[in-house]
């Protein structure tokens, strides 16, 4: 009985936890948020004075990126498509503003691609990955070919200090030059409306079409990058685990990188591309 009434309160003090935050979450972005004439800069140093008052300073912290982070992207995302919110090719793809419709393809195309296949049947991780595509800090393009939604590229988090290319195509689109001609045209107007022409490329070690597909684009290998394994436990197991994958193809591949063949195994590989 003991134990039962301790699970009980430790999953009250969570809630407690998460109502705390949203609530400070919410108050630091009506701060934020409220068109008062005031620059970012005094409305972010009331929204400190205003945290300072928590106990919880990781939280505090925490909370400030969040609502930092927020303001830029938003503003980035406004300047980016205060140009136009679609960008029209003569080669008949059209890269536009993530659009509500857009949900339900979008939720299919993460079927056919996502590594986690049975969390797709969960609504609230469908509607998570949604909030993330759709959200400020994510400057994403729907890729609309011969009118039809064929999958989408753009930047994940332009809050970041170097900007990281994502691109998911639908299997019955995949292999037509799609991917290569709309990561040109994203790349094209990044650079024209926002002057950024430095990019990062994360791509698994076993997928050969991805990397083909931005080395011909001009990306040169950069190392290797950590993804969803950080300790050093689970890599050496995963490594371990995997070791039966390095064939001859992966060593050439971790030569190129000028890594250990083993850590393609746990990491996936860097690129990193300059858009003249």
């Amino acid at each position: 009985m003991e134990e039962v009434v301790q699970m009980k309160n430790q999953s009250l003090a969570a809630n407690v936890m998460k109502i705390s935050m949203e609530d400070s979450i919410h108050k630091v972005m009506d701060i934020i948020e409220k068109e008062d004439g005031r620059t970012f800069e005094e409305k972010k140093k009331e929204a400190i004075n205003f945290l300072k008052d928590k106990e919880n300073t990781l939280l505090a912290e925490r909370l400030i990126d969040i609502a930092t982070n927020d303001e830029m992207g938003k503003k980035i995302y406004k300047k980016f498509w205060k140009m136009g919110e679609c960008i029209i090719t003569e080669n008949e793809i059209i890269l536009r503003k993530v659009q509500d419709s857009d949900k339900d393809i979008f939720i299919e195309l993460q079927k056919e691609n996502n590594i986690v296949k049975s969390m797709m049947k969960e609504e609230a991780y469908r509607n998570m990955l949604w909030n993330e595509h759709i959200e400020y800090k994510a400057l994403m393009f729907s890729v609309i070919v011969d009118n039809e939604y064929a999958g989408y590229c753009g930047i994940k988090n332009t809050t970041h200090e170097q900007w990281e290319i994502a691109i998911e195509i639908l299997n019955k689109w995949k292999h037509k030059g799609i991917g290569y001609r709309a990561i040109s045209i994203m790349l094209d107007a990044i650079k024209n409306r926002l002057n950024v022409s430095k990019f990062r490329v994360r791509i698994d070690a076993e997928n050969y079409t991805s990397q083909r597909l931005f080395e011909k684009l001009g990306a040169e290998p950069n190392g290797i990058s950590e993804f969803l394994l950080h300790e050093e436990a689970d890599i050496g197991r995963c490594e371990e685990e995997n070791i039966h994958l390095l064939d001859e193809r992966m060593q050439k591949l971790a030569k190129r990188f000028s890594v250990e063949p083993r850590k393609l195994l746990s990491h996936v590989l860097e690129y990193k591309l300059t858009w003249d």
